[in-house]
């Protein structure tokens, strides 16, 4: 359900922390015990990387001390029994860790999905808890599944449109790039010039290798000639090794090697049938 146009915009002070806060302090003995199993995380939730040493930490002290607060769910509505977490993944997760069958749950299926899908996203970018890529997911979810406006958006998280609308662009970058962004080891700068472009994953072996900057990046894309800088950038070992393939085969080879996945091609070059049917008769040998 889309929120009415006259309906007081949520800022970054209104997270579900602020909506259920007061609600959970109020309810502390309503609560029911729901098994673990019967729990999921809800699919409006934008975080989907959570730190495990965090996670073990806060184990330990649920064994030690119990769980302080409950989980707040909302009931699946198809599956009898079942249950998504509106607020207290963390605690969920680490009582799986602990091994804690039951966790102490308040049932709110009067909030509407929409509602809290905004608040839980809110709530992540209060805290700093997400990812680029997972705040951009949650965005677009917002977009695609609760027939949000970017304008709606940036009136809920406190950000300008054109901010809103820059994150949503990372999604459409290469799996290899959003896992570097994710991993911290490319800033959002740094990813930015390469949205749009065809040849993403060549442009991040050779940004990785100089380990350039932002501004080298961006006139890294405007100089082109891409491929030929990416040979000019090939560790010896890859080199030596197409020369040597290339004097037993006697074809031309040509040897791409990704150090951060440890997976690479090999392409062999055929001038005719004969060299062709050589090297697949050598295959199949």
């Amino acid at each position: 359900m889309k929120p009415k146009k006259n309906a007081r915009p949520v800022g970054l002070g209104s997270g579900l922390s602020s909506l259920l806060g007061a609600e959970i302090k109020k309810n502390t003995d309503n609560y029911k015990m729901i098994p673990v199993e019967f729990i999921k995380p809800g699919p409006w939730q934008p975080r989907k990387i959570f730190d495990k040493d965090e996670l073990v930490s806060l184990s330990t002290s649920i064994k030690k001390q119990g769980i302080i607060q409950p989980v707040i769910l909302k009931s699946n509505g198809i599956i009898k029994n079942q249950y998504f977490l509106i607020a207290g993944e963390r605690r969920w997760r680490a009582c799986q860790l602990a091994k804690i069958h039951e966790v102490p749950a308040i049932i709110r299926d009067d909030i509407n999905d929409d509602k809290i899908a905004e608040l839980s996203l809110v709530e992540n970018i209060q805290r700093s808890e997400l990812n680029p890529i997972e705040e951009a997911e949650g965005y677009q979810s917002l977009l695609s599944s609760y027939n949000y406006t970017q304008e709606d958006i940036s009136k809920a998280v406190g950000k300008s449109r054109s901010y809103i609308a820059n994150i949503i662009r990372l999604l459409s970058l290469s799996n290899k790039a959003k896992d570097l962004l994710i991993q911290k080891k490319l800033t959002i700068g740094q990813v930015r010039p390469l949205i749009g472009h065809k040849d993403v994953d060549i442009y991040l072996d050779i940004i990785l290798k100089s380990k350039l900057n932002s501004r080298e990046i961006e006139k890294l894309i405007k100089e082109g000639n891409i491929k030929a800088r990416k040979n000019k950038l090939k560790d010896i070992d890859i080199i030596n090794l197409e020369k040597e393939l290339s004097e037993i085969t006697g074809l031309g080879v040509n040897v791409n090697f990704d150090n951060l996945k440890k997976t690479g091609t090999i392409k062999l070059e055929c001038k005719n049938l004969a060299e062709f049917n050589f090297i697949i008769k050598k295959i199949k040998s």
